[in-house]
């Protein structure tokens, strides 16, 4: 149980746990990042949600295993997870989880070396390196930031000065393919005048059904989209299986023949696809959701739509290129997780006015192009 410090080329398997959705997963990168640079020659392994198993295309990794977490039991979850860490053979575990059974499962599971947030006397007592963990209702920074004390704790102890962390702390995802390129390249060509602007509405279908309402409502897509097109831009709509309502709504409420607005739904087969839109467009317009966090993986400007949850945790502070537009001079927000589980009844905050996101998005076109000499 002691906590000794093993050899840089002894450590050979490496599992990562981390459950969440695919923005948790994209937020979590930088430590899978930063321990393969530092460890070239371990093999990664991460534990994830099923839902979000799709993430593997854009992450370097050996190997994803994919849990369902939804509907099963947490004594079922830790069981099946046991047993899989068992099987792997690791040297290493790195784990996201604040919960305090998980200092006893990675414990439990015979790893040399357990890496997990500091939560108590049980932490403290299982497991080899602890990183700091602020109280829940005082994490109020970026959300990559407290995952990546993860990677910095486990790699000072492992290498001390020889370890150089990464800075500014951001995911990097793995460039689309040329073929995914050059077709995202067919849909949204350079050569056609004015900015391109890509706007993905949707969120995932659980949160919804989980009453977690981040999205904006259609009618105010529409007038963004149209205001967009009559400023002369290239506009256009992409969403997932989940979206098919809403974008279906927004499109009942543009103008007929609107000039320069482009339908792109249904065009997407996977994130990388998506990546390579995010990637071929001047500007992402979102709300806190996947795509948002993809934008930011691929360092593209995005300007994204808050409603209850917080920026601050969700986009990389200082940084001109991600801009959050908000309801402002509204106390209540935001509130999901540090107040409340779900939307309140009237969701006040997801009211944010056109003209803050078109303001903001005449910010982030700046920015782009500024950027593009």
């Amino acid at each position: 149980m002691g906590k000794q410090r093993l050899r840089p080329d002894a450590i050979k398997r490496i599992a990562f746990i981390n459950f969440g959705g695919i923005g948790d997963e994209i937020l979590f990168a930088p430590v899978i990042e930063d321990v393969r640079r530092a460890l070239p020659q371990a093999h990664c392994t991460l534990f994830l949600e099923r839902r979000s198993q799709s993430v593997k295309d854009l992450l370097t990794l050996d190997e994803v295993v994919p849990l369902q977490v939804q509907g099963q039991s947490r004594q079922s979850l830790f069981a099946e997870l046991w047993g899989k860490l068992r099987q792997g053979r690791f040297d290493a575990v790195i784990s996201s989880g604040s919960s305090p059974f998980i200092p006893i499962l990675l414990f439990a599971s015979g790893i040399p070396v357990r890496v997990g947030f500091q939560t108590g006397a049980v932490s403290r007592a299982l497991l080899t390196t602890e990183a700091p963990l602020a109280p829940k209702n005082d994490r109020k920074g970026y959300a990559a930031d407290m995952y990546f004390a993860l990677a910095s704790s486990f790699l000072k102890h492992l290498l001390e000065d020889a370890y150089q962390p990464m800075r500014p702390v951001l995911p990097h995802l793995k460039t689309p393919s040329e073929a995914d390129r050059e077709w995202a390249a067919s849909l949204i060509p350079s050569h056609q005048s004015g900015p391109k602007i890509l706007i993905h509405p949707g969120v995932s279908a659980i949160s919804v059904q989980k009453n977690i309402l981040k999205g904006w409502p259609p009618a105010r897509w529409a007038e963004c989209i149209t205001r967009l097109c009559q400023q002369g831009h290239q506009v256009y709509l992409a969403g997932g299986p989940d979206d098919a309502d809403t974008i279906t709504e927004i499109q009942e409420a543009l103008p007929a023949a609107l000039q320069g607005f482009h339908n792109l739904y249904g065009q997407t087969k996977n994130l990388l696809q998506l990546g390579a839109l995010v990637l071929a467009a001047d500007v992402l317009i979102g709300v806190d959701s996947s795509p948002m966090h993809l934008a930011v993986g691929y360092q593209k400007p995005v300007v994204a739509i808050f409603g209850p949850t917080d920026e601050r945790k969700l986009l990389p502070p200082n940084d001109a290129r991600f801009q959050a537009v908000t309801v402002q001079d509204l106390n209540c927000r935001p509130c999901l997780w540090d107040v409340r589980n779900e939307n309140c009844a009237t969701s006040e905050c997801l009211q944010v006015p056109v003209s803050l996101v078109l303001a903001k998005v005449q910010q982030a076109l700046q920015i782009s192009a500024s950027s593009a000499v």
